[in-house]
C-alpha cells in the first residue's frame, strides 16, 4: 500500500481514484475471498466426515488437495463479470463489444463433462484443474498465498482439533458475488 501510495502522491501513475479501487481490490480480493475459502472449506469437510477424517489421518499430505477441492466444490466467488472486447460467441449466442458477459464459476467447477461426480467432495481428487482463479490475464495474482494460507490453516486445525464438528447449520451470508457463511461456529 506504501507503494501505492507513493505512485498516487508522485501524480504520473496513479490518480486518487485509480488508488482507491485497487485498496478495495487488494481489501476484497486478499481478505475476504481467503476467509471464505477457510469457511466454506471447514464447512465441506466437516459435513463430508469421511473427508474431514481422511485430512486428520494426514494433514501435510493431503492440505493441498484439500485446497484444491474445497475451491472447486464450494469457492469463495461464485460468478464474475467481463466485458466483452471483440466480438464472439458464447453458447450459440453472438457478444458484441462493449456488452457484458457474467461468467459462472461455481457451475464450471461442477460440470459434469468436466469432473466426474461433481458433486461430490473429494479431497484425493487428482484432476483439480477449476476455474476458482480465473484464467488467463485475469488469473488471480493472489492465488499461490491463498492456497498456501488455505493448507496452512486446513493442517493446523485437523491436528489440534480432530475431533472438531459442526454446533449448527451456518447461514450464508447475502451476496451476489462472493460465497462465504455469517459464522461457522464448530467445537473440538
Amino acid at each position: 500500500l506504501s507503494g501505492l501510495i507513493a505512485a498516487e502522491e508522485a501524480g504520473d501513475r496513479l490518480s486518487e481514484e485509480e488508488l482507491r479501487s485497487t485498496v478495495v481490490l487488494l481489501f476484497v480480493a486478499g481478505l475476504e475471498t481467503t476467509t471464505n475459502l477457510i469457511g466454506n472449506g471447514i464447512t465441506a469437510l466437516l459435513r463430508n466426515r469421511d473427508q474431514w477424517e481422511r485430512l486428520v489421518a494426514d494433514p501435510d499430505g493431503l492440505a493441498p488437495g484439500a485446497v484444491e477441492e474445497v475451491l472447486r466444490y464450494d469457492g469463495p466467488v461464485h460468478l464474475t463479470g467481463r466485458t466483452v472486447t471483440v466480438e464472439c460467441e458464447v453458447g450459440g449466442v453472438t457478444v458484441r463489444p462493449g456488452q457484458g458477459l457474467l461468467t459462472l464459476i461455481a457451475a464450471a467447477n461442477r460440470d459434469p463433462a468436466r469432473f466426474p461426480d461433481p458433486d461430490r467432495l473429494d479431497i484425493t481428487r487428482t484432476d483439480t484443474h477449476h476455474l476458482a482463479f480465473s484464467q488467463g490475464m485475469h488469473y488471480c495474482l493472489g492465488a499461490a498465498l491463498a492456497r498456501l494460507e488455505g493448507q496452512e490453516v486446513f493442517k493446523a486445525l485437523a491436528r489440534r482439533f480432530p475431533g472438531l464438528d459442526l454446533v449448527d447449520q451456518p447461514v450464508h451470508r447475502e451476496h451476489f458475488v462472493l460465497r462465504g457463511y455469517r459464522a461457522v461456529n464448530v467445537r473440538g
